[in-house]
């Protein structure tokens, strides 16, 4: 794989999980509330599962900006959704 496409696959991977997770997080405020399961626990362990497999594919390529970039932004992701939780349980 050339460093565009890994560019480009890794633009995609972070566009297309940040609207996904954001569909989850607006979903009451839309006609189709069933869309919250997008900002579930399994949800994030589905994201963390699948960006780690995409890591190690990178780690395996030598092709580290991309794992960083996606490492990053996992965690960053993860964490918001945990502070989400957490904020949920105290109310």
């Amino acid at each position: 794989m050339g460093g565009e496409t890994i560019n480009l696959f890794v633009d995609g991977w972070t566009v297309g999980w940040t609207v996904l997770l954001a569909l989850g997080y607006v979903a009451e405020f839309t006609p189709w509330r069933r869309l919250t399961v997008l900002r579930s626990p399994a949800a994030a362990k589905l994201l963390l599962l699948t960006s780690m497999a995409v890591v190690l594919g990178f780690t395996v390529a030598g092709a580290t900006k991309a794992t960083t970039t996606i490492t990053t932004w996992a965690i960053v992701f993860s964490s918001l959704n945990w502070l989400f939780h957490y904020f949920q349980s105290i109310e």
